[in-house]
């Protein structure tokens, strides 16, 4: 029994007519004709009889109209299946989130990604930005949305996707409130909560030792959610990321003289050929329209 003869037989079934069931099936006649015989001897019994003019199911024949309609939508649906995979339609992704990167930015282009493709699950991985690179090469990421900082890794590609600025954040009725700007100096006046995975840690600590000044550091963790969570309950001033800034926002400023930014991509490992489905959304995040930064903000050079 094959694919064929199922198809062969319905069409029968609908017309009760050889010649115009071979026509539907765009085959001969008699080729029709002997597909439906090698079927009837295969399962032992008539499937149609001919009853004075007319053609009509028999017992058999009714009785197995219903599997058969099963098998062929079966049919159907695995031809569209592995055309939807093999189209990138269907498939599950592992991305990688680099865990400075706030979920507010992200969260509307992956809801129209989804719209677009509602059979390719995606799977978010909360990574650490010096992990993305080893998680990418292995294969254990698919591709990872990370800030660019320094120079790019020679065996990833970048899809760039938005510049983002630092910004000094600060509980609420604090001194900040009532300036347009903050700068590094001002900021090394304040009790400071330290976010260890900042991009920008070793330079602006740098920075701070080549104007003999230190930072009063009360709190450090790898926590974004409780690094602002102890900056809203009064523990001191943090410089993060602005659109990973969780609602309700935290009150800030930008920063000035320096002032700070990066620039935060789409990135994948370098590959002949890479899943469909990666590139769908490699090709939705380059076409989205991501927030512009307002670099005449910047009163000084980018650090």
């Amino acid at each position: 029994m094959d694919f064929n003869q199922i198809r062969y037989f319905l069409a029968l079934a609908d017309t009760l007519n050889f010649t115009r069931a071979a026509e539907q099936c765009f085959v001969s006649q008699p080729a029709l004709t002997q597909a439906i015989k090698r079927l009837e001897d295969e399962l032992g019994g008539e499937l149609i009889r001919r009853v004075a003019r007319e053609n009509e199911l028999t017992d058999l024949g009714k009785s197995l109209r219903t599997h058969f309609e099963q098998i062929d939508r079966t049919r159907h649906l695995v031809r569209s299946t592995a055309k939807a995979v093999n189209a990138g339609e269907i498939a599950e992704l592992n991305i990688g989130l680099m865990c400075t990167i706030g979920p507010g930015v992200l969260a509307p282009m992956l809801e129209a990604f989804h719209v677009a493709n509602p059979l390719v699950s995606i799977v978010l991985h909360d990574v650490a930005p010096d992990a993305i690179s080893d998680l990418l090469l292995s294969g254990v990421l698919d591709g990872a949305f990370c800030a660019r900082h320094g120079a790019p890794h020679p065996q990833l590609s970048y899809v760039e996707l938005f510049e983002e600025p630092l910004v000094i954040a600060f509980p609420e009725n604090h001194a900040f409130s009532q300036m347009e700007a903050v700068s590094l100096r001002d900021i090394a006046k304040q009790q400071y909560v330290e976010r260890l995975h900042c991009e920008f840690r070793e330079e602006v600590l740098e920075y701070y030792k080549e104007l003999d000044l230190e930072l009063e550091v009360a709190f450090r963790s790898q926590r974004e959610d409780w690094i602002q969570g102890m900056v809203r309950n009064g523990v001191g001033v943090c410089c993060i990321p602005r659109y990973s800034l969780l609602r309700p926002e935290l009150d800030h400023r930008p920063i000035v003289d320096p002032a700070l930014s990066r620039k935060v991509a789409f990135a994948t490992a370098e590959q002949s050929e890479q899943p469909p489905a990666l590139k769908l959304l490699a090709k939705m995040a380059r076409a989205h329209d991501w927030p512009v930064y307002a670099s005449e903000q910047q009163n000084g050079p980018t650090v």
